[in-house]
This record gives C-alpha cells, sequence and structure tokens, in this order.
C-alpha cells in the first residue's frame, strides 16, 4: 500500500492553487512545491519545482504562457500542451551535469484567473519516471474548485511529458 499523501496549495483571491500526489520514490524537500530524487550513491536523478505567479492573462494569454516557458529555458522555443484542465507551453533546454535536462511548464485554466502556474523539471537523463508520474496527477484549483476539463475534452497530456518530443 502506498504512503504517498497529496499535497496542496489553495487559490487565493488572486491565484490559482494546485494538487499533486507524488510518487513514492520522490523526496518532499518543500510540501507541494519541490521535489528531489537522489540514487543510492547520493548522485541526483532529478528535481521538480511548482510555484504559481502572477500574470495578465486575459488579453494575450498566449502569449504570457509562452513567453514565461521560454524565458525560463534561456530564450528556448516554447510548444503548446494540455494538461487536465488547463492548457499552456513547454520549453526545453540542455545545460551542463549534473541535472542537464531542464523542462519548464507554464499553464493556467483558461477560467480568465490572473495567474499561472510554473513546473520546473531538472533531470540527469532525457526522461524521468517520477516526474511524469507527478505530473500527471497536478489539478490546478480555483477560487470555484478545480480547473475545468480542457475545450477538447482531452483530460491529459499523452505520456511522456519529461523527455524531448519524438522528431
Amino acid at each position: 500500500m502506498s504512503s504517498t499523501k497529496a499535497y496542496r496549495q489553495p487559490p487565493s483571491r488572486s491565484q490559482i492553487g494546485f494538487e499533486v500526489v507524488p510518487p513514492d520514490d520522490l523526496e518532499v524537500v518543500a510540501a507541494g512545491q519541490r521535489y528531489t530524487q537522489h540514487r543510492e550513491d547520493g548522485r541526483p536523478i532529478g528535481e521538480l519545482e511548482i510555484e504559481t505567479f502572477p500574470a495578465a492573462l486575459i488579453i494575450d494569454r498566449d502569449g504570457v504562457l509562452s513567453a514565461k516557458a521560454s524565458e525560463e529555458t534561456g530564450g528556448m522555443p516554447a510548444t503548446p500542451v494540455k494538461l487536465a484542465g488547463v492548457s499552456g507551453y513547454r520549453a526545453e533546454a540542455v545545460g551542463t551535469a549534473p541535472l542537464p535536462y531542464l523542462y519548464v511548464f507554464a499553464m493556467a485554466p483558461k477560467d480568465g484567473v490572473q495567474s499561472g502556474l510554473l513546473v520546473t523539471v531538472r533531470s540527469a537523463s532525457p526522461d524521468w519516471p517520477a516526474a511524469e508520474a507527478l505530473l500527471q496527477s497536478l489539478r490546478i484549483l480555483t477560487r470555484n474548485g478545480r480547473a475545468p476539463a480542457n475545450d477538447t475534452g482531452e483530460t491529459a497530456l499523452p505520456l511522456p511529458l519529461v523527455r524531448p518530443p519524438d522528431k
């Protein structure tokens, strides 16, 4: 039986919130906001951070989210993504060890909330199953409850999220 529990950051008057259920093999560094995983020899496998950010999303929602993802990866181009109840942009970059692979997701529900969610994933290899599992559990919370389902009827982005897209 899993001992994993959900972490929740409730929405405030001006910000969205979120809920995640991390897999058991992730170390919780800051409840609901930062997670890490290490090999038995102590070398890092990856780290994942979740934070909310204020943004004027009503006029140019896609432009703001795309720019945020791109900015966090040093100007790399961002591509559209959809998760359960939200959509946004994903950008990636490859840097130096020990965690060279960087994936950034900037997303928000389409209900006019003036904030977004930024998820930053750094990993030692191009894929990281524990980050995949955490991202698939992510739910955006608004003042009215959970974000509604995507307009397209999709419930989640197909796996994997954390790896370079197939060319």
